[in-house]
C-alpha cells in the first residue's frame, strides 16, 4: 500500500464532469513514499536509474486558485527502475512560495498567469527588486552534482534526487540582476550549466552565463541589448554556438515593474517587431543576428553547424494564442487547441540578415533527441508528444517520432489517453542514435492511475507499462539519472 503522507489539496468545481483522461489537470496528488509499481510486460535489463518527474500539482487553495496550467504548485516525482522492477515517490518542493501560500491558504505570489496578490504599500518596500515566485515546477538540470528545479525567475531550487528533499535556493556569488530566466539550462560535460537570463530596463540585456560545476558564480560570456526581450524559455546549443531566440511576445518593463499583473500578462503580442535569432559564439563570444517572420517558440529540437551556416530546429507558433489555450478553465472542459506547433527548420547563413522557415513536420512538441547529439549533431531522429496534424485533439495524444531529413512521421499511441514529452534513454554502449526507449507519461480515460509507458524509440513498439499509485498530475519535463 503506497504510504499517504500529506494531503494539502481540494477537488477543483470541475472534476465531477470532467473526461477521465483529463484528470491529469486537477490537484488531488499526495506525498507518497517509496512503493511498488505494477509492471506489466518486461523491462529492459539494462534500464537503471530514476526517473525524475516535474510539474505543477496544486491549482486549489480553500482560500483561493491558480488559473493556468503552468501555475500549480510544484511537485517532483521519482520512479526508480532496476532489476526489472519500479517504485514510486513523491514530495511537493518546499519553495517559499509553497510554504507561504500553504499558510494563506491561497496564492501568495504572482505566478505565470495568476496575478501577485501583493498590496500596493507591501510592494513600495522592495519596489527596485520586486519579489519573484520560486516555485520550481518546469524544469530539473544539474550543477556538476547538484541537482536543481526551476521556473522562469532567476531562482534555482537544489534537491536531493534520491529522497526528493527541497534543499533550499542557490545564492549566487554575483550581483547581477536577471528577473527573467530561460527555464531550460543544459549542463555540459564537465558538469557545468549554462542559461540565458533577462535583465530589464529601458533596454533589455539577455545575458549568457555559466555556472561551473563547483561554484555558485554566474560567469557571462555574452550580452545582447534589444528594445524589448522576447519571451524565452530554452534555448540550444551547437558544438560551437549558443542559439536562442525573440519572439514577437515582447516584454513591458514597466508592467513587471509597477503593476500586479501576472509574469505572462506582462508581455505584449506584436507581431510588427518581428522575431529574430542570435547566435554567440562559444569561443569568444562575438553575436551574430538574423531576423525571422514573427513567431512564438517554447522548445528547440537541436542546433548544429553545417559547414559555414548554422542550422536550427524548432517547435514554432504562427502567433500566442496557445498561452489562453493552456489555461486551466480551457484545458478542464476539453477545449481544441486554436493554433498546433510547426517543426520549422531555419537555415543562419552568413552575410545575410534575414532567415526564411522550412516546414519539417506539424503538431509536435516537447522534442527530444539523444543526448549526444545536442552537441555532436545533426540528429537524424527526433521524438516528441504531438496530435493528428489534420485534426487537432484538445491536448497531446500520441508519441510522434520524425525523421529530421526525409520528414517521415511514425506514431506510437493508447487510446483515449493524454501523452506527455517522450524522456529517451540511450541503451548504454549504443553506437545507434534511436537505440534507447523512451518514459512516456500518460493518463487514459479508464486508467485508475497514470501509467508510464516504456517504448521502443526505433520500433516505437511500446515493451512494458508501469502503474504509478496515484494520478500524477500533468507536468512537463523529465530527467534520468543512471544508476
Amino acid at each position: 500500500m503506497a504510504a499517504v503522507l500529506e494531503r494539502v489539496s481540494t477537488p477543483a468545481p470541475a472534476a465531477a464532469t470532467m473526461p477521465g483522461r483529463l484528470r491529469g489537470f486537477l490537484s488531488g496528488a499526495t506525498e507518497i513514499d517509496d512503493t511498488p509499481m505494477a509492471v506489466h510486460g518486461r523491462l529492459p535489463g539494462w534500464l537503471r536509474g530514476d526517473l525524475l518527474l516535474n510539474g505543477p500539482a496544486l491549482w486549489e487553495l480553500p482560500q483561493g486558485h491558480y488559473e493556468h496550467w503552468f501555475d500549480g504548485l510544484a511537485m517532483i516525482h521519482r520512479i526508480h527502475l532496476g532489476d526489472g522492477q519500479a517504485s514510486y515517490r513523491s514530495r511537493f518542493a518546499q519553495s517559499e512560495d509553497y510554504a507561504l501560500s500553504l499558510a494563506a491558504g491561497k496564492p501568495a505570489f504572482g505566478e505565470f498567469d495568476t496575478p501577485d496578490p501583493e498590496r500596493w504599500v507591501d510592494r513600495l518596500r522592495h519596489f527596485f527588486h520586486p519579489r519573484t515566485t520560486d516555485n520550481p515546477q518546469v524544469v530539473m538540470s544539474r550543477i556538476g552534482e547538484r541537482w536543481i528545479a526551476n521556473t522562469e525567475t532567476e531562482h534555482l531550487t537544489e534537491f536531493d534526487p534520491d529522497s526528493l528533499a527541497t534543499l533550499g535556493r542557490l545564492v549566487f556569488d554575483d550581483k547581477l540582476k536577471m528577473p527573467l530566466l530561460a527555464a531550460h539550462g543544459m549542463t555540459d560535460a564537465q558538469g557545468d550549466y549554462w542559461n540565458i537570463g533577462v535583465e530589464l530596463g529601458p533596454k533589455c540585456i539577455y545575458r549568457v552565463f555559466r555556472i561551473r560545476a563547483c561554484t555558485q558564480q554566474r560567469e557571462v560570456l555574452a550580452s545582447v541589448t534589444v528594445p524589448k526581450a522576447g519571451y524565452l524559455h530554452a534555448f540550444a546549443r551547437s558544438r560551437r554556438h549558443i542559439v536562442f531566440w525573440e519572439t514577437a511576445m515582447r516584454a513591458q518593463p514597466l508592467s513587471f515593474l509597477f503593476t500586479r499583473r501576472a509574469y505572462i500578462r506582462n508581455f505584449r503580442w506584436d507581431p510588427g517587431s518581428g522575431s529574430a535569432l542570435h547566435a554567440v559564439s562559444l569561443d569568444d563570444g562575438s553575436v551574430r543576428r538574423w531576423s525571422i517572420p514573427p513567431m512564438m517558440c517554447f522548445h528547440a529540437v537541436q542546433a548544429f553547424e553545417d559547414g559555414g551556416d548554422l542550422v536550427i530546429d524548432l517547435c514554432d507558433y504562427p502567433d500566442a494564442s496557445i498561452f489562453e489555450d493552456l489555461r486551466l478553465d480551457a484545458l478542464r472542459a476539453g477545449a481544441t487547441q486554436r493554433v498546433s506547433p510547426r517543426l520549422s527548420r531555419y537555415r543562419l547563413r552568413p552575410g545575410q540578415a534575414d532567415a526564411v522557415p522550412q516546414r519539417i513536420g506539424e503538431a509536435f512538441e516537447l522534442p527530444q533527441i539523444h543526448p549526444s547529439r545536442i552537441v555532436d549533431g545533426p540528429a537524424r531522429w527526433a521524438w516528441g508528444a504531438g496530435f493528428d496534424p489534420t485534426d487537432r485533439a484538445h491536448v497531446l495524444d500520441r508519441t510522434v517520432r520524425i525523421d529530421l531529413a526525409q520528414g517521415e512521421r511514425r506514431e506510437w499511441q493508447r487510446p483515449d489517453a493524454v501523452q506527455l514529452e517522450p524522456l529517451f534513454v540511450a541503451r548504454p554502449g549504443a553506437a545507434d542514435e534511436d537505440d534507447g526507449v523512451l518514459l512516456v507519461p500518460t493518463l487514459a480515460d479508464d486508467d485508475p492511475t497514470s501509467v508510464i509507458a516504456v517504448v521502443d524509440a526505433r520500433r516505437m513498439e511500446c515493451l512494458a507499462t508501469l502503474e504509478a499509485p496515484q494520478v500524477i498530475p500533468f507536468g512537463f519535463h523529465a530527467a534520468f539519472r543512471p544508476a
